[in-house]
């Protein structure tokens, strides 16, 4: 039997493209794409943007079948579902997806849940360090085109964008993120540094390189004095 890794990818009547299928792996925590990319979470966020309620998400979301495609993903969620042997007509769709829809909501998430103020400086001017819910310390490491993190949700969402290309195009033109994985302890620290977008990013970022080495050159000793020439 093939093992799903969320509860939107386990219809068992139901033949998934060929694309899905790739995703899949024995060890369902290797399903980056699947988990990360295109999750319920994402999906309810999704059907709230196009205007439906809490409790028509709440009813027919345990009931979603989404299968990703190369270039889109289809999401069914039927109109009729059984109930305590009963047939209960709820609200219903049938839609291909752009994948651009699933990364703007996976960014729009991340910046929510950015939070700056659990950033505090690392012991170099490149480094930031962020305390995670479980109590433990992760390193941001402070690139010029980005920033990484050392925490198992960054590693899972670099995953799961190598695993889907077109995705991975998308966030490249993610007005936003312009390639970015969209972790929120990566957008705390843009939030910490002052900045929204990448492009804003990369200007703090030399700022803060110039303001670094201006700071070590003013606090280095003399240059010692370079021997004098011997009179002959």
């Amino acid at each position: 039997m093939t093992r799903f890794s969320a509860k939107a990818h386990i219809r068992p009547d139901y033949n998934y493209s060929n694309f899905h299928k790739s995703l899949l792996h024995e060890n369902n925590s290797e399903d980056y794409a699947l988990r990360h990319l295109y999750s319920l979470e994402n999906t309810k966020l999704l059907l709230q943007n196009w205007g439906w309620s809490a409790e028509e998400i709440k009813q027919g979301i345990d009931y979603a079948t989404i299968d990703v495609y190369k270039h889109v993903v289809y999401l069914h969620i039927p109109s009729k579902i059984e109930k305590r042997s009963q047939l209960i007509k709820i609200r219903g769709i049938s839609r291909f997806i752009s994948k651009a829809d699933y990364v703007d909501v996976l960014v729009n998430r991340a910046w929510q849940k950015a939070d700056p103020y659990k950033l505090q400086p690392g012991d170099n001017w490149d480094d930031l360090i962020v305390r995670g819910n479980t109590g433990e310390f992760y390193e941001l490491r402070l690139y010029k085109y980005e920033i990484s993190c050392t925490c198992h949700a960054y590693s899972g969402l670099e995953k799961a964008f190598a695993q889907d290309p077109v995705a991975a195009k998308h966030l490249m033109l993610n007005p936003t993120a312009q390639g970015q994985i969209p972790d929120k302890h990566i957008f705390a620290a843009w939030k910490y540094l002052g900045c929204e977008t990448l492009r804003q990013y990369e200007y703090c970022w030399l700022e803060r390189k110039e303001a670094a080495m201006k700071e070590l050159w003013q606090f280095d000793p003399d240059p010692e004095p370079e021997p004098e020439l011997a009179d002959w």
